[in-house]
């Protein structure tokens, strides 16, 4: 310590600050060790201190000889106590292994003055060695599981498993049948429910701003089942209902005035009334729940799982808001029914009780350094598993092997990064001074492990190794070790044979079907077809049937960002709203008609996406005002042609001689403008790709089928629209226009002037009548028959 002390006031390649305490490492310690005397407390590094010096004080009369068995690296404290008692003659040390194969016993073996030898030639291994390969964790698990049933009897197996977090899946994966299993390793306390819903609890006043909650992390927490089936308002199922509607709040299947917010506060969420009554009026069969129980339910909710957590300024605090927070849920809901969510539970109060009790509790810390803290601690502790040690199957983590043999040795996750499993741990003393106090951490467990893996498999008669096969991972390190060993006694390359993991799968296409009833087809004569609709039945039958014959459709969630579909009609009810003063007056794109623009799209995107989105709403902000520009640009180039405009997002609605009858058919036309040339202009925007102008070469020269009119005429929209204009305003020259807002492109349709508009959609018709046949013949069911990839 001295000579670190001397280098860095030379300073080492480390910030000045770190150089700062290391020029007083050994004053530091010695005050660590002295305050640590004088609460009566004490750390490893101490006890090994004084361990050492107690040692040698000691006359060790008591014993006749101390056995020191299955020894394998000492740390220098440990050598020095085992050392002085072998040079008394009161020791006697018991190795595994042979100092030719292992330089750690050679080192020890040269310290102590003796020889550790297994006999005049080292053992050689005779284990049958199998190798196999996986491509996932459940792969890998399917194989242990055939391993065991190939077994049989599994009294002399050990099922070594180096990762704890593969543990569930393997236990979930042995047969039911086998009940004597003896689990001897920890399952990782973050891995648990309870540890997921405080990760959620700490996303949640992360996330919180201006004392309001983000709406997703709130109700991520509300959600979880710990939380949603507490028994607080006398019917855990009342209480479920309660957090559904407060879901449906947010995400806007149910308005209110905090539908679609991205944060909401809790007084907002506690002053919908309606989350109360709905709940409480909810026919559960059994007796109703006032909606006051679930208002104290959903406040004690909020002031302990949200609000309890705000006041955290230290250690204290936060043991507080965590023991209220256990409490809570053990309390009152179903974790306690779980006997490892109990001792899951246990540890975390151990934690609580860790923090309350800390020396530095009253040290105030922000809470993105406190949750750090927490997260450190659950990242390190285990939670053990009751067992039976003296018979059945065991499953053991790779250190829990020592000095146990086995008859069949199964090896789980045999990677690298697994087996060994090395972690470079940052420290605040930096590598090289480590190095120079001797304490090379990172080679010594490397070492410790492979010994530890050897020996097992050295004692077993058969070897099962299993690993992962992926472009990511590669197979451990002590496998290629065993290939190598396997190739020096061949005296040639011979590799280890590997079996790979393979399932049969038959893949059998999903196509479903539903027939038609003579009362889906009296509802489809009597249905109101539209474009959409029929282009649908076009691209898939089956998503027609399911959309509008059963009336299905995806559940909306304001709370996701915005898609194609909400922009678009963002846009359609924007440029709606920017002409309507316009409509049948003279057509005029002013400065003011600018402003008006702009301003009305501010206000709109203030309203809708600014309170759905965070803070890359300004993105799709950027994005619309750039397209709008361009929009104005391209309308100003034509607006001298422009007489007035006719009608603004009008409904039309005729009956057509299609199939045989009169079918009802409707549209919404987006705009159309009268020119000065008395041409009437339909317009209709579009900010996608899914609705396009029928192929120019559209017509009747081949026969018509479903797959042709989808690939050549590709949307009945513009016919359609085009078809009710025509009727509409007879006589006149009728024109239609797709304007595509994001491509900034319009494409006229017909492209040519028409002379006769009954000839030039007489293909067009003909093709509805084809579609539309289909889709009333009884003989013809709604198949799930997707074109969208047609060519």
């Amino acid at each position: 310590l001295l000579s670190i002390q001397q280098n860095a006031r030379i300073g080492y390649a480390v910030p000045e600050s770190i150089n700062g305490l290391l020029r007083n490492i050994k004053l530091l310690r010695e005050a660590f060790h002295g305050e640590l005397k004088d609460r009566g407390e004490t750390c490893r590094g101490l006890q090994y201190l004084r361990a050492s010096g107690e040692a040698r004080r000691h006359g060790w009369e008591e014993f006749d000889e101390i056995l020191f068995c299955n020894l394998f690296y000492f740390h220098r404290t440990e050598e020095d106590v085992v050392r002085h008692l072998y040079g008394l003659g009161k020791a006697s040390l018991i190795f595994q292994g042979d100092q030719r194969k292992w330089p750690v016993l050679q080192r020890i073996a040269q310290r102590f003055g003796c020889e550790l030898l297994e006999g005049a030639e080292p053992t050689p291994t005779s284990f049958r060695l199998q190798v196999q390969a996986g491509f996932d964790v459940h792969s890998q698990v399917a194989i242990v599981r055939d391993i065991l049933a190939g077994i049989g009897d599994t009294s002399r197996t050990v099922v070594v498993v180096p990762d704890a977090d593969h543990l569930v899946p393997l236990l979930s994966e042995l047969p039911p049948e086998m009940s004597d299993i003896n689990v001897s390793m920890g399952y990782p306390l973050r891995r648990s429910s309870l540890s997921f819903l405080l990760d959620f609890v700490m996303k949640a006043q992360l996330s919180r701003k201006s004392g309001r909650y983000y709406a997703k992390d709130y109700l991520k927490v509300l959600r979880h089942p710990f939380v949603k089936n507490l028994q607080l308002a006398g019917d855990a199922e009342a209480l479920r209902a309660m957090v559904h509607a407060v879901e449906d709040i947010l995400t806007g299947r149910t308005r209110t005035g905090i539908s679609g917010s991205s944060f909401v506060s809790l007084e907002e969420v506690m002053a919908q009334e309606v989350i109360f009554q709905a709940a409480g009026a909810a026919d559960r069969g059994a007796a109703a729940v006032s909606p006051s129980d679930l208002h104290r339910a959903l406040e004690l909710i909020h002031r302990i799982v949200f609000a309890g957590w705000e006041d955290v300024v230290d250690l204290k605090t936060f043991a507080e808001a965590l023991g209220r927070f256990l409490d809570l849920v053990t309390e009152q809901g179903a974790l306690g029914s779980f006997p490892l969510n109990v001792r899951i539970a246990s540890c975390m109060y151990d934690i609580r009780d860790e923090f309350a009790r800390a020396c530095f509790n009253r040290e105030p810390f922000a809470f993105e350094e406190i949750v750090r803290i927490f997260e450190d601690k659950l990242a390190r502790e285990m939670v053990s598993f009751a067992g039976t040690p003296l018979r059945g199957l065991q499953v053991l983590g790779l250190f829990e092997t020592r000095s146990l043999n086995f008859d069949n040795v199964i090896v789980l996750d045999a990677n690298e990064g697994v087996l060994p499993r090395l972690e470079v741990r940052s420290s605040l003393v930096p590598r090289e001074v480590m190095l120079s106090l001797k304490l090379d951490r990172l080679e010594l467990e490397e070492e410790i492990q492979r010994y530890q893996f050897m020996r097992i498999i050295s004692s077993a008669k058969n070897v099962y190794l299993v690993y992962q096969e992926r472009e990511d991972k590669e197979r451990s390190r002590f496998i290629e070790e065993l290939s190598w060993e396997a190739d020096k006694k061949a005296g040639r390359h011979v590799g280890l044979p590997v079996a790979r993991a393979a399932f049969a799968v038959q893949i059998e296409p999903n196509r479903r079907v539903a027939e038609k009833t003579p009362a889906m087809l009296e509802f489809l004569r009597d249905f109101r077809y539209s474009a959409s609709s029929v282009n649908l039945y076009l691209k898939n039958p089956y998503e027609f049937y399911t959309s509008y014959v059963l009336g299905l459709k995806e559940t909306e969630d304001l709370l996701d960002e915005p898609d194609g579909r909400q922009i678009g009609t963002f846009l359609h009810e924007l440029l709606q709203e920017t002409f309507q003063p316009m409509l049948r007056r003279p057509f005029v794109l002013d400065d003011a008609f600018e402003q008006r623009l702009f301003r009305l799209c501010e206000e709109k995107f203030r309203a809708t996406f600014a309170r759905t989105m965070r803070s890359d709403a300004f993105l799709l902000k950027a994005v619309l005002d750039h397209r709008l520009k361009v929009f104005l640009e391209k309308e100003r180039e034509g607006a001298a042609a422009v007489a007035e405009v006719l009608c603004l997002e009008q409904a039309f609605e005729s009956r057509i001689r299609l199939a045989g009858s009169d079918l009802r058919f409707y549209c919404v036309l987006d705009r159309v403008d009268r020119l000065r040339d008395g041409t009437i202009l339909l317009i209709d925007y579009k900010t996608g790709t899914s609705d396009r102008l029928p192929r120019k070469d559209f017509g009747l020269d081949v026969p018509l089928s479903r797959e042709r009119i989808f690939r050549d005429l590709r949307s009945f929209q513009i016919p359609l629209y085009y078809y009710f204009l025509t009727r509409e305003f007879p006589g006149e020259c009728v024109r239609a226009e797709l304007f595509n807002l994001r491509e900034s492109k319009r494409e006229a349709f017909p492209g040519t002037p028409v002379t006769s508009p009954e000839d030039f959609l007489q293909p067009y018709m003909q093709a509805l009548d084809h579609v539309v046949s289909e889709i009333l013949d009884p003989q013809v069911p709604f198949r799930d028959d997707d074109l969208k990839n047609y060519d």
